[in-house]
């Protein structure tokens, strides 16, 4: 054996190539990156007037569940209604919108509700739309994966939200006039907060229907006193 194919043998036995199933440290590096990332958990919520002001209210977990399960079905969600409260309500998947059965009540609007945000002067988180926040979580789902944050989005009413990391989202409201002349908004003021998940918002939220027992009590005491 000459010294040149003596040396290559060497350098073969000292540097392997790579088998078919190993990974490249490039391919290493961006699987642990996208599996940071899991997906939000929705819940939903319905909107009443209190005090003349907007409050986002949940439903109670199991109700919360039901409305997921008719969402994601799969079946024509639009001609759905889902009976929640113990059936004291009925929310109509098609319109988002919650009903009273039994007596008259102005219809609240429901929201599948992911990204909420929340300002110095606001008492509770309010829901994003279901389109923005598909597209904030489309968003934050890349920043996890390439590990890019200070991620920049403009709301549909121009308004700024960025991500600077998955702890610190912040939400800036336009500035008067910063518009005249055709220019984006610029991150002036006092930030709102912005959270990703019920679980991270301070929010009550019941296991179930714990009162309905009561209701149908109190109207069996109606209908007894009624008949008698």
């Amino acid at each position: 054996m000459s010294s040149v194919e003596s040396h290559q043998e060497q350098l073969s036995q000292s540097d392997p190539s790579p088998s078919p199933n190993s990974c490249s440290s490039f391919e290493l590096i961006d699987m642990d990156a996208g599996s940071l990332y899991e997906p939000v958990s929705p819940h939903w919520f319905y909107c009443k007037i209190i005090d003349s002001k907007e409050t986002w209210i949940p439903f109670n977990s199991e109700d919360s569940q039901q409305l997921e399960e008719a969402y994601g079905s799969g079946k024509d969600c639009n001609g759905r209604v889902v009976p929640t409260d113990g059936g004291r309500y009925d929310v109509h998947m098609g319109e988002r919108m919650r009903y009273a059965v039994y007596w008259d009540e102005l219809a609240s609007e429901v929201r599948r509700c992911t990204w909420f945000y929340k300002g110095d002067k606001d008492n509770k988180y309010v829901p994003y739309s279901e389109s923005f926040s598909q597209v904030l979580e489309e968003t934050y789902m890349l920043a996890v994966t390439l590990d890019e944050w200070k991620k920049k989005l403009e709301s549909p009413n121009r308004e700024i939200i960025i991500l600077h990391n998955p702890k610190l989202m912040v939400h800036y409201q336009p500035v008067a006039g910063s518009d005249e002349w055709g220019s984006t908004p610029t991150e002036q003021g006092r930030p709102r907060t912005v959270k990703r998940g019920v679980e991270n918002i301070s929010v009550d939220i019941h296991c179930g229907n714990v009162n309905d027992l009561f209701f149908y009590l109190l109207i069996y005491l109606f209908v007894y006193s009624f008949n008698c």
